[in-house]
């Protein structure tokens, strides 16, 4: 890999394999790899501070301290002083070509999805082949202690939202076909513990890469239509033969299909009224609890899964108000990269992918707490990706 961070190959190497650990989430501790990283792009710029946007990062630092202030003192209330941290990072990449930009981005999705397997080998060891395709109860490889459906399975995301590169755009064939065969496994294990996220996920990143290279770029060639359509087609006649075994019940598939545990969670419904109904509670309750310190939780005796709510349960409407100001900016600046002439067009079908999938998750997970460490990554990708803008122009 040619230097992206430094000068110094050292420095870039250490960067660089920091880059990888954050990503693996080495012993769970991915989020404290920040402030190193931090200090040796600090040291290796001579001590000169720069961001791409001070409104941004200090927006960023307001929301750290509010989040901290009016949170629980515990592990998650020092987690916002990452944010800004991560923004900065993103910001002092030294050569931001959009080679280095994709190498990056691809570093990110390759790592995170090692974690995925990692996780999914250490289960199938605990378990055996019967808990792991049947059990709903997860475990982190680095702890060996259990873990939220979120965290398992939003680790998949970045190299999500890059498969539809890989396929049609991707010129390393050996990269591609590597890529391609860990995102299998990771989504092959998510699949089996009853995952759909990630298969709506995959359908959006789709749909929206398309969209935009067809339709708004208009430079899809007729190649990449035809493959586009054949790919539906296998989907939709996947779905439909499923659908007819199951109601003819063909050679009892039936009962086949019930034992697997993806079957059941896509047959119970994608609407979860519990869901609604909290969601509904909770914002009925935000005039009363201002400030945090999960006191809406506490009432309603259960965490509302959801990403504004999360916030605002934790602390407040502070820390709440100060993410919605950061989201503004956040999608300002990514309008600014789509607008950037300087940026070639294939760059910006690579990326459609990945912001498809932040901007997705940030606004459907609870990510600030159930999984901080893909909050950070998306606000790594803010800062590259405005880095790259202002290098262009």
């Amino acid at each position: 890999m040619n230097n992206i961070w430094s000068d110094n190959k050292y420095i870039n190497a250490a960067v660089n394999v920091l880059f990888f650990l954050m990503g693996i989430n080495f012993l769970h501790y991915g989020q404290l790899i920040l402030p190193v990283i931090c200090f040796l792009l600090f040291i290796d710029r001579k001590l000169k501070f720069e961001v791409g946007s001070p409104l941004t990062f200090v927006v960023l630092c307001l929301f750290a301290v509010s989040f901290y202030a009016f949170s629980e003192k515990n592990f998650y209330s020092v987690m916002g002083f990452t944010l800004p941290m991560a923004y900065y990072i993103g910001c002092n990449i030294r050569y931001p070509s959009e080679e280095n930009l994709k190498k990056l981005l691809y570093l990110l999705g390759i790592s995170m999805s090692f974690h995925v397997i990692a996780n999914s080998i250490f289960e199938y060891i605990v378990h055996g082949p019967h808990g792991f395709f049947f059990s709903t109860t997860h475990y982190d490889f680095w702890t060996r202690e259990k873990i939220s459906n979120t965290a398992t399975a939003i680790n998949i995301d970045f190299l999500l939202g890059a498969i539809y590169y890989l396929l049609f755009h991707e010129k390393d064939r050996k990269f591609r076909i590597f890529a391609l065969i860990v995102f299998s496994l990771s989504m092959f294990y998510l699949l089996v513990i009853g995952r759909r996220t990630p298969v709506m996920m995959l359908l959006l990143c789709f749909g929206f890469s398309f969209v935009y290279e067809a339709f708004i770029l208009k430079s899809a060639s007729e190649n990449l239509k035809k493959a586009f359509c054949l790919l539906m087609a296998m989907g939709f006649g996947f779905v439909l033969l499923m659908v007819l075994a199951y109601t003819l019940n063909v050679f009892n598939c039936r009962e086949i299909l019930m034992e697997l545990h993806v079957f059941r969670k896509f047959t119970d419904g994608f609407i979860n009224d519990e869901r609604f109904r909290l969601l509904f509670g909770a914002i009925k309750l935000m005039p009363e609890h201002l400030f945090g310190r999960q006191e809406i939780s506490a009432i309603l005796g259960e965490q509302v899964h959801d990403f504004w709510v999360d916030i605002y349960d934790y602390a407040g409407i502070v820390s709440w108000a100060l993410m919605l100001v950061y989201s503004f900016l956040f999608v300002k600046d990514v309008m600014r990269f789509y607008r950037c002439e300087r940026i070639q067009n294939d760059f910006k079908i690579y990326m459609t992918g990945i912001l498809t999938i932040i901007v997705v998750q940030m606004f459907l997970e609870p990510v600030m707490t159930g999984a901080s460490l893909f909050a950070i990554c998306g606000i790594i990708t803010h800062g590259l990706t405005e880095r790259l803008t202002l290098y262009e122009q």
